[in-house]
């Protein structure tokens, strides 16, 4: 495949605090403008900002999963920083293919742009990629090109054996499904390194899983709605042993001596998100909108539009629903773009 000029693609991310601290942490950047909100609060912007190579990230997501995707190689990238980011900001950055340099050797010009929630340029800038997508052996045969990146490609995906999924799905080589036939997927989902997941486990549309979770639906699943999310280490259970001494336990068991066992499903509204290393038990359904501080125990079921934390989580205060305003653009957008391809 060969690019044509006017080839456009997007990718959209809410930029969470967790982004940002992660990123401090990756790249050893802990400037006080990033990370403290008591020293950010005295500074230019009056309050944390994420670093700008965050948002600038997504235009690498965009070359490289998407305009051209896996086989894309940087040449150069020149940026100009427009408006800061800040956390909670949605943040969609689009490429376009502006000018064919070597078509031979597939080597392009794309003009690049990130835009907030509310339309306004953050970033812009342009980039010089090389791609093909066939390469040659000295015999002059056509050989696949190899997969590179973290994600399974396309093709990979096709061979993974998962009961439904839509499109523009990422899923790290590293994670870890014991049961592909039970895992239904939406479209714009990511699933980073290190996750496991197991038994019944149902994605909707924009949903984005960090690094390290655990999803265990067992028989009667895990449910997640369009845009819920969790952050890195959060592990779900919708189905337990009995800890009461009834039984006996653990997976090496026949399962004639553990029948006290919990197996109950699990269901995460629209819109929910749940903070680092939170633990969330069999049964649990958390309202539409709400989302969980990192560290928190949710046994028992949270209404919608809160802020919740702690062990076990309670209710702090309600949640913005500015957010819906913000899906509503995106869709839009969304939507604009695809009648534009």
């Amino acid at each position: 495949m060969k690019l044509k000029k006017g080839d456009r693609a997007s990718f959209s991310k809410t930029i969470t605090e967790s982004d940002i601290n992660l990123y401090a942490g990756l790249t050893g950047d802990f400037n006080s403008v990033h990370i403290n909100a008591e020293e950010a609060s005295k500074g230019f912007f009056g309050k944390r900002v994420a670093h700008g190579m965050l948002p600038a990230g997504l235009i690498s997501a965009v070359i490289g999963t998407k305009l051209p995707g896996d086989g894309a190689i940087y040449l150069s990238q020149n940026l100009n920083f427009l408006k800061p980011v800040m956390e909670g900001n949605t943040i969609t950055a689009i490429c376009e293919v502006i000018e064919i340099l070597n078509s031979d050797k597939g080597i392009y010009k794309l003009e690049t742009k990130c835009i907030n929630q509310d339309g306004d340029a953050v970033i812009d800038g342009e980039a010089v990629i090389k791609y093909t997508d066939t390469c040659k052996s000295e015999a002059g045969a056509v050989q696949p090109q190899k997969q590179n990146g973290t994600f399974y490609s396309v093709d990979e995906l096709k061979k993974l054996g998962l009961k439904k999924y839509g499109s523009d799905v990422l899923i790290s080589r590293n994670a870890v499904l014991y049961n592909p036939e039970l895992l239904e997927i939406g479209s714009n989902v990511r699933i980073d390194d290190f996750t496991t997941i197991s038994g019944r486990v149902v994605l909707g549309d924009y949903i984005h899983i960090a690094q390290f979770c655990g999803l265990y639906g067992g028989t009667e699943g895990i449910i997640m709605d369009d845009f819920s999310g969790l952050s890195s280490r959060v592990v779900i259970y919708a189905t337990s042993n009995d800890y009461s001494g009834e039984s006996l336990t653990n997976p090496t068991v026949p399962e004639k001596y553990k029948r006290t066992d919990k197996s109950r499903a699990v269901h995460l509204g629209k819109h929910v998100i749940v903070g680092a290393t939170s633990v969330i038990l069999p049964g649990v359904t958390i309202g539409e909108g709400s989302s969980v501080g990192a560290l928190s125990m949710c046994s028992k079921s949270l209404e919608s539009w809160g802020v919740y934390a702690g062990s076990p989580a309670r209710r702090i205060k309600d949640r913005s629903q500015k957010l819906l305003e913000l899906e509503k653009q995106l869709r839009e957008e969304e939507e604009y773009l695809n009648e534009g391809q």
